[in-house]
């Protein structure tokens, strides 16, 4: 499977803010584009990389970051934030998803060869007993 990438910021989503005083209201959604709909274990790899990054900066909000559909949506935030701060933890996030993922098909296919092995065993180990066992 191909890496997924980070595409661009989907204009049309992005919501307005309250902008109505209250704590947060000048926050927004900002949604970004990825060049495919990932998997739900890269979906998973992404958000736990984006709320426990190796390198953040204090303007960081774990818990805002979703994924949907082919999109990751920051709940929370602005694109100024995006573009000053989160657009490394972003990439980053990605990279640990597309590696995780890797790591979880290779796991995957050992998996399944060990269940198909273990299927063969058994299926070789019925053939002889069956043959074994005369009936007359």
């Amino acid at each position: 499977m191909a890496d997924i990438t980070l595409v661009g910021i989907d204009k049309e989503g992005v919501t307005a803010p309250r902008n109505d005083g209250t704590r947060g209201s000048g926050l927004y959604k900002v949604p970004i584009k990825l060049s495919a709909r990932p998997s739900a274990v890269w979906a998973r790899i992404f958000i736990d990389a984006w709320n426990h990054p190796e390198s953040f900066t204090t303007m960081h909000r774990p818990g805002i970051a979703s994924v949907v559909g082919d999109t990751i949506v920051l709940n929370g935030t602005t694109l100024d934030e995006v573009e000053r701060y989160h657009l490394p933890v972003l990439k980053a996030a990605a990279v640990r998803a597309n590696a995780g993922e890797r790591v979880h098909e290779v796991e995957e296919a050992e998996r399944k060869e060990l269940e198909e092995e273990e299927r063969d065993r058994f299926r070789k180990h019925v053939d002889e007993a069956a043959d074994r066992i005369k009936f007359d």
